[in-house]
Order: C-alpha cells, then sequence, then structure tokens
C-alpha cells in the first residue's frame, strides 16, 4: 500500500513538472517573438522631408533598458549625420527621438503629430520601440549595448540603401 501511495506522489510531482516545463517553453516563445524585429508596412509619410526614409525610437523615463538603447541608437545614427539638440540632420535619413514620457506629461520637442499614430499603431504603450522607416520594428531592449549597436545598424542598412559605406 505504502508503495502504491509512492506511485502516486511521484506521478503528480511528474506531471506537475512536466506542465510547469511545457508553460514555461511556451511563455519564453511568447516573449521571444514579441520582442523581436518585425515587418511591417506602416505609412512613415510625413515625418521626413523630402521623402527620406525615416526612423524613430520611442523611449520612456521609467524605462530600464530604454537609455542603452537610445545611447546606441544615437551612436549608429551618427554613422550617417550629427545629432544636435535632440535633432538628427543627414542626408541620408530622418531621425527620431520620441519621449513618450516627456509627451504624456505634455513636454515636446519638435515631433511630427504622424509619430504619435505609429506609436499608438503598433506601440501599445511598450518601449522602447524603434520602428525602420515603416518597414521593421523592434519592441524591448537588447541583451547588451553591441547587440543594440550591431542589430540597429543592420535594420538601418536594410531600409536604406545595403550598398553605403557605412553599412558594410
Amino acid at each position: 500500500m505504502l508503495t502504491k501511495s509512492r506511485y502516486y506522489v511521484y506521478s503528480a510531482i511528474i506531471f506537475v513538472l512536466v506542465m510547469l516545463a511545457v508553460f514555461s517553453y511556451y511563455q519564453t516563445y511568447s516573449l521571444n517573438s514579441l520582442y523581436a524585429f518585425h515587418k511591417t508596412d506602416l505609412n512613415m509619410s510625413g515625418l521626413c522631408s523630402p521623402n527620406l526614409p525615416s526612423f524613430v525610437i520611442y523611449y520612456a523615463d521609467n524605462c530600464r533598458t530604454c537609455a542603452s538603447t537610445v545611447n546606441s541608437f544615437q551612436n549608429v545614427t551618427s554613422l550617417f549625420g550629427l545629432w544636435g539638440n535632440k535633432t538628427f540632420y543627414s542626408g541620408y535619413f530622418c531621425a527620431w527621438e520620441f519621449n513618450i514620457s516627456a509627451y504624456n506629461n505634455n513636454i515636446t520637442s519638435n515631433l511630427p503629430d504622424s509619430a504619435v499614430s505609429v506609436f499608438n499603431e503598433i506601440g501599445v504603450n511598450r518601449v522602447p520601440l524603434i520602428v525602420f522607416n515603416g518597414k521593421y520594428y523592434k519592441v524591448g531592449g537588447f541583451a547588451n549595448n553591441q547587440t543594440a549597436y550591431d542589430e540597429i545598424l543592420k535594420y538601418i542598412c536594410l531600409s536604406v540603401n545595403e550598398s553605403l559605406p557605412q553599412c558594410s
């Protein structure tokens, strides 16, 4: 009788562990797919003139990974132009930093209104969010600064002209 009860206890423990493993696997898969790069077909006209590609990073003051992602975004885009007073100057594309916290507190800079609609369409209050010319987007931070730098450069190059010297 004691052996049979042990069998049931061990079977129950094994069942619970298997269910926990399956649940963890699907949770991890779900989060990995959320934080991956996604293809999209967003209309980003009006963000940049004269019809240059547009790149926008959305971040917030209370976001743990936002600071390093914004720094990597600035460093990569600086390969193609200059940042000055939160404005990016380049002949290749336009880049914007959109601080959601400042926007929510009505402290905004020279951001186009269409940047808000892009965030509302795919952001759903998740930051950091980077949109690469309406072709790709990524929600969430990166494992480290080097990964952020490499991935941001890759998707900028995919969105513009891969033959640019900065992309080789």
